[in-house]
Formats: structure tokens, sequence, C-alpha cells
């Protein structure tokens, strides 16, 4: 199972990859990178409803 977790900026995103405690894998995504880390896939899609929406949504289709 993977969990995607959308921050609002990427120190935000790199303080939860780091907690995981192993290094990220980094894929591009438009308008973003999905960091893998363990379970966890994390984004920093940007502050506010919209911007988190979208970038939810850009990581869930490039998941597929």
């Amino acid at each position: 199972m993977r969990v995607l977790v959308v921050t609002a900026v990427p120190a935000e995103r790199d303080a939860v990859t780091r907690a995981v405690g192993r290094p990220p894998s980094i894929r591009a995504v438009p308008g973003a990178e999905v960091h893998r880390a363990g379970p966890f896939d994390v984004v920093a899609g940007g502050a506010g409803p919209a911007a988190a929406a979208a970038a939810t949504a850009f990581a869930l289709a490039a998941a597929l």
C-alpha cells in the first residue's frame, strides 16, 4: 500500500521524507516532483486548496 502526502512547500516535503529514514527516489510529474520514501509518496503542492487539489490529481494520475 502507498500513502500520498501533499505538503505546501518543499521544506515540509523534505522533512516527511527524512522522517522515514531512507533517501527518497524522485520522479517528475507535471508541475512537481514526487519523492518516494518507504511507503510514502510525498509532493510539495503549494499553498491553498486549489494548489493542493491540482498536485494531488497530478500525483495520482502519475501513479497509474
